[in-house]
């Protein structure tokens, strides 16, 4: 299909209250191809409604699609009648050129091709009404929500419906300034949606406007400032925004990550006024905000001074256990994905706390300890160290034990920690977008089988998390992988070790009779914690793995089947207890040295997948899909054992 046609839809009800959609003209000539896009078409068509618009781009192929007004009575359970479908390539039939279409081309009955405005770039007929209602401040005010979330690359965007022509002027400044940055991932929309949107086919981001929400979703703080910042610089002056990213490197921009990671380095546009060129400090009076938040005295006062900042708080990093003091006094860093390395950031004196958040999202830190002449230069993410000392923990266990599944499922599955009550939130988004894009979709969308961690695989932060429960305090808990085989060397010195406040011990049934090389792995790791001057804190959680493999056997089936519990410590120790029982009565005592070793230990069984994989080697895929079972459990139970749950019911698991 070369050119832009169209296809017109009629819907009825039947005497039953069945609607039937049916074809009543078109442009294209082969008749394959309408019913072609009438099959992909037809979800779409039941879920908009009049005074509505959809765009969707299928790659290589676009839609548009109006629905008419009837202007008379319509039968129950009957919302339109007739619907004009404009099908092309996605080249030129794009989310603007769609929107600049003239009223009345969506209006008229029945339009044919050749009355459409050129799809070559030219500006169409609504062009500068469009670009005039999309910089005013109601349409602003609605696009912001919608830039942070592209902008943090979520796929499915609700937000509450608004009137037409708003819902239209904020979807075109979205796609204006998305490809202002040199992002040209697709864009669709749907103005004025009834019910859920049929996923489907449709890649990239899809924006509808429904009746029955009543807010967006909050974007992250950080991309919402970002979002925000994009957003007035559009309505103030559209080709100075473009050319501004253009000189700043976003069109040169290797992959969304570098493009995120260029325009997290733009200099905020509303900058305090002495930062600004051209204004000079006359020797007025300034303001200073200390760091407790509170204003200090106005330069030249006799007033008392502000008390003293607290002090920076103090971090010993994971890879080299080197102390990092004065965290909040450390420079930024952000990986620049073009030169294939992390770069310093200069930040401009003058932002205001907001537009400093901004400015330093996603950034990390370099660990002093780490010169990169003696030692391998390291980073942390910036917000690692601002909630106290990060709670550690690792995952432990023989190879092929399913260490690396158990850990993308339970990070797959960590939002449902709701249901306990906990708010989770990414420590880092570019470090947890990685890990899922790496492991947890393959897994859980694409049911392939993951690689194992390499024997020689350095131990790095997997990805962390901002935990809170109910209305505590915050703390991070980070996560590590580490490789099986390396652990089961006597030379092996894996430094986190040394300070990990939780281990998980994981199994695979299978290893329950190989218990010598289960004893040299998990004897190795206690050893390190005997050594240990925190090992007294240290808390562990044994998890029988692949629990499937013996679903029939007892209790392992109740357990299997008893989903996600609660909260109460009594299912914990009942759990624990029918745990070490069925590993005691095979004789798998060996496996259990980590929980007799432990001052505070637990014991699970769990699922990462649900069921087996289809043969033995790599990049084969689990045929009856994934399905995690209980993979929360250990989570929950090493939060409340290492004081990031507390309240009653936490302090008693694993007392």
């Amino acid at each position: 299909m070369s050119a832009i046609d169209l296809i017109t839809y009629r819907a009825r009800a039947r005497p039953d209250g069945i609607v039937i959609i049916s074809q009543t003209a078109t442009t294209v000539a082969d008749q394959q191809e309408t019913g072609r896009w009438q099959r992909r078409l037809e979800p779409w068509l039941r879920a908009g409604r009049p005074r509505g618009c959809a765009y969707l781009d299928f790659g290589s192929q676009a839609a548009f699609v109006a629905w008419q007004p009837a202007g008379r009575p319509l039968p129950p359970r009957l919302e339109w009648e007739q619907a004009l479908a404009f099908v092309g390539p996605s080249a030129g039939l794009s989310g603007t050129y769609a929107l600049e279409l003239p009223d009345q081309a969506r209006l008229a009955p029945v339009l044919g091709a050749n009355r459409l405005p050129p799809a070559d770039g030219t500006p169409g007929p609504r062009r500068d009404a469009l670009e005039a209602r999309a910089r005013s401040p109601e349409a602003v005010q609605a696009l912001i929500p919608l830039l942070a979330h592209a902008l943090q690359g979520a796929r499915r965007v609700t937000t509450p419906w608004v009137e037409p022509a708003l819902a239209e002027a904020a979807m075109w400044g979205l796609i204006s300034i998305v490809r202002m940055t040199g992002d040209t991932r697709p864009v669709s929309f749907l103005t004025h949606a009834a019910k859920a949107i049929p996923d489907k086919d449709i890649p990239g981001t899809l924006v509808s406007f429904r009746a029955d929400v009543a807010a967006t979703v909050p974007p992250d703080q950080g991309f919402a400032e970002l979002a925000k910042d994009l957003a007035g610089r559009f309505a103030a002056d559209p080709a100075g925004l473009r050319r501004t990213l253009s000189e700043h490197g976003l069109l040169t921009a290797a992959d969304h990550r570098g493009r995120i990671s260029q325009l997290l380095s733009l200099a905020p546009r509303d900058l305090p006024p002495r930062s600004q060129p051209g204004n000079v400090d006359r020797g007025g009076t300034a303001t200073v905000i200390t760091t407790s938040g509170e204003p200090a005295a106005e330069a030249g006062s006799t007033g008392p001074a502000a008390p003293p900042a607290p002090p920076a708080p103090r971090v010993m990093c994971p890879m080299c256990l080197g102390d990092i003091p004065n965290w909040g006094t450390l420079d930024y860093w952000r990986w620049d994905a073009t030169l294939s390395e992390y770069v310093k950031i200069d930040i401009p004196a003058d932002l205001n706390e907001k537009q400093r958040a901004r400015f330093t999202y996603g950034a990390s830190v370099r660990c002093p300890a780490s010169t990169g002449v003696t030692t391998v230069a390291h980073y942390l993410p910036a917000r690692y160290g601002r909630f106290g000392d990060p709670v550690l923990l690792g995952f432990v266990g023989l190879t092929q034990s399913g260490k690396t599944h158990l850990l993308a499922s339970m990070i797959g599955e960590i939002s449902r920690l709701a249901d306990y009550g906990i708010d989770v939130t990414e420590l880092d988004r570019a470090t947890h977008h990685d890990f899922l894009e790496k492991s947890v979709k393959p897994l859980i969308a694409g049911h392939k089988v993951l690689p194992g961690t390499p024997d020689d695989a350095s131990t790095t932060l997997t990805d962390a998390f901002i935990v809170r429960q109910g209305g505590g305090s915050e703390r991070v808990v980070a996560l590590f992988d580490v490789s099986g085989g390396d652990l089961a060397r006597r030379d092996s010195t894996k430094e986190f070790l040394w300070i990990a406040d939780g281990l998980f011990f994981v199994i695979d049934p299978d290893h329950i009779t190989a218990t010598r090389i289960g004893d040299e792995t998990f004897s190795n790791v206690l050893d390190i914690m005997g050594e240990s001057p925190v090992a007294e804190r240290a808390s562990t959680a044994i998890v029988l793995n692949k629990a499937d493999k013996v679903r029939f056997e007892e209790p392992v089936s109740r357990w299997l089947r008893a989903g996600n519990g609660t909260l109460d410590p009594t299912e914990f120790l009942r759990e624990s207890a029918d745990v070490y029982a069925y590993l005691e009565q095979r004789q798998a005592m060996a496996l259990l040295r980590p929980y007799q070793a432990s001052s505070k230990g637990t014991l699970h069984v769990a699922s990462p997948t649900g069921g087996a994989q289809e043969g033995d080697e790599k990049g084969s895929k689990y045929p009856r899909g994934v399905t995690p079972l209980r993979v929360l459990r250990p989570l929950v139970a090493m939060l409340a054992m290492t004081g990031v749950l507390t309240g009653s019911q936490a302090e008693q698991i694993a007392v």
